[in-house]
């Protein structure tokens, strides 16, 4: 199947679609994106993803040469295009080509691809090594992934799927989710230094129904000894962390109230999405 990119007013074949050397996207890392699911051709959680594109697009200054409606009529004929039963849509805005490469331009690049997708086993557990780091600007979804990409051998010869961020002693996410802990069934997760996903924010909803649900600043220590741990994303929705370090939770196994929570969320999902 033929891939189109929309680039700037314009669908092109994916072998088309070129931005200048000279863009900041390519030359500062200066931008932003957000990613969505399309299932069975309807975009999931669409509004919360243009509210936080919105968001971070003004935090950043980049200004968005489409309107709301523009960007969801673009949202719609990516997913026409490529029609199959699972997507993952890419919206992303650059800070444009740059004359003297630092300053912005006035127009900012919008680009937005679709792209098959897969979930991963939901109930294989990941396993997390600790880092010390926080993210900058956690409230923006930027371009800026190098810590996690820097120490992919690292992941590798350890066997690890992703990072577990803490500093001085407080855990923030990891590193493109979020993180739950569950302790006599009472779940918590991180209040500041994350990027709030939208998925995080309807599982906080979904499981306030039926458990205590608190978000405050959780320590390193309390985390290792949490019953369960659980990361949420649009591109996992929610899947258990069997392992940090040398620690395994709960046996390695997929806990109870995680279990329930994935069972629930699939449902709310489909009616809520």
């Amino acid at each position: 199947m033929q891939e189109f990119i929309y680039l700037n007013n314009a669908f092109v074949k994916a072998e088309d679609a070129k931005i200048h050397v000279s863009d900041l996207g390519l030359v500062r890392g200066y931008g932003i994106f957000d990613f969505f699911r399309a299932i069975d051709g309807k975009a999931i959680f669409l509004e919360d993803h243009l509210d936080r594109f919105e968001n971070s697009a003004r935090l950043m200054g980049l200004p968005i040469p489409a309107t709301r409606d523009q960007l969801r009529a673009i949202i719609l004929e990516s997913i026409q295009r490529h029609p199959l039963p699972l997507l993952g849509i890419k919206m992303i805005l650059t800070g444009g080509f740059s004359s003297d490469g630092y300053l912005p331009a006035e127009t900012s690049n919008l680009i937005v691809t679709a792209k098959s997708f897969e979930f991963k086993n939901p109930d294989k557990g990941m396993k997390l090594l600790s880092l010390e780091y926080k993210r900058e600007i956690p409230e923006i979804k930027t371009l800026n992934y190098i810590v996690p990409i820097r120490i992919q051998p690292q992941l590798r010869t350890q066997q690890a799927d992703d990072v577990l961020y803490h500093l001085n002693g407080i855990i923030s996410e990891s590193s493109r989710s979020n993180i739950f802990i569950v302790k006599n069934n009472t779940i918590a997760t991180p209040k500041d230094g994350a990027l709030f996903g939208v998925t995080r924010k309807h599982v906080i909803k979904l499981a306030s129904q039926y458990y205590k649900v608190e978000e405050r600043d959780i320590s390193f220590e309390e985390y290792l000894q949490a019953d369960e741990v659980f990361t949420t994303g649009s591109t996992k929705r929610i899947v258990p962390i069997a392992q940090t370090d040398e620690v395994v939770f709960n046996n390695g196994q997929t806990g109870s109230v995680t279990k329930h929570l994935q069972e629930l969320f699939l449902a709310y999902e489909k009616q809520n999405g």
